[in-house]
């Protein structure tokens, strides 16, 4: 009797214990079970908002669960990344920091170092593009240069905030041409690029995406692209090496989830993204606005280790080092 009674007490503490470990460990099997949230470190209607939009609009059909877009802008992007590294690492939130991250963990105050974040994807950008408006004067690199070298801070160039990717790179821009801007910080592309379009700021370093609504209204026009080749989509831009500034910065963004995540949590989300990226509907989006491509985990890690490696010389270079 006494032998019935312990092993019925013994299976009702291990059912105890598998149903609550059940409930701690998220099971790869069963995510998801309620909403998905893309944290958006930008404000929106940049190229990253966008990006984000029409990923969420073809992944919430792969996961049979909503996909909810939530815009967290400030601070250079680290705003919305503190937001992804203080969420619970069980898949249900995701970020979206980019190369502008990378940067932050050598000029900000309160970084937030990469193995905090696990990417999940890449998204390839395409690079850098010198924007300013049509009424403006310049109608070559070679002719925006000589004037910004003739008149130091009389160029104000728009950037998507202090420290992030492109004031980076407006920064060496200006040390090997000697333009010297007056840099001024928005909360992301879209309102820097609004600021160009009404002649508020005469240049804007930005990627096609943000820019093609802009550019489309016929406010503002490119200069040159910062990439090793002309862009196959956009072959009349000049690269910036053709008129004689050799900088090239590959722009890269990541989703990525908590540390700690489950792998098998990050591979499910991995297969929807890259199969959201196959939809023949968002690619025909893709290319009539922002032009990006995916790349898988391991191609996102090697270009996270390389990037990581380069940022840290500019930034000691341009003395952007906090």
């Amino acid at each position: 009797m006494r032998r019935d009674i312990f092993k019925k007490c013994a299976s009702a503490l291990i059912l105890a214990a598998m149903v609550f470990l059940g409930s701690v460990v998220p099971s790869a099997a069963e995510f998801p079970e309620k909403p998905v949230t893309i944290i958006v470190p930008w404000a929106a209607g940049g190229g990253g908002d966008i990006t984000c939009r029409m990923l969420a609009d073809k992944m919430k059909d792969i996961l049979g669960q909503p996909v909810v877009v939530k815009n967290v802008p400030g601070a250079g992007s680290l705003l919305g990344v503190k937001a992804l590294v203080d969420a619970k690492p069980d898949g249900y939130t995701v970020g979206f920091p980019g190369i502008s991250a990378v940067i932050a963990q050598y000029t900000s105050v309160s970084p937030i170092m990469m193995d905090e974040y696990i990417p999940v994807s890449g998204i390839l950008n395409p690079s850098p593009t010198l924007w300013v408006n049509t009424d403006a004067s310049w109608k070559s690199l070679e002719e925006f240069i000589e004037y910004g070298k003739a008149n130091p801070m009389k160029v104000k160039n728009g950037n998507a905030g202090a420290g992030v990717i492109d004031h980076l790179y407006s920064s060496e821009f200006s040390k090997k041409t000697g333009v010297k801007f007056a840099q001024i910080p928005f909360k992301g592309w879209a309102p820097a690029l609004t600021e160009l379009a009404g002649g508020h700021v005469d240049s804007v370093f930005a990627a096609f995406g943000p820019a093609k609504s802009m550019e489309g209204a016929g406010k503002i026009r490119p200069l040159a692209i910062g990439a090793e080749e002309r862009h196959p989509s956009r072959p009349e831009i000049p690269t910036m090496k053709e008129g004689g500034v050799d900088i090239v910065m590959p722009f890269w963004e990541s989703l990525a989830v908590p540390k700690g995540t489950p792998q098998s949590i990050v591979d499910i989300l991995d297969n929807a993204i890259r199969k959201a990226f196959e939809d023949p509907e968002l690619q025909k989006m893709n290319e009539n606005t922002v032009n990006v491509s995916y790349i898988g985990f391991e191609e996102i890690a090697e270009l996270r280790k390389q990037s990581n490696e380069r940022i840290k010389e500019l930034v000691e270079m341009v003395g952007l080092k906090r």
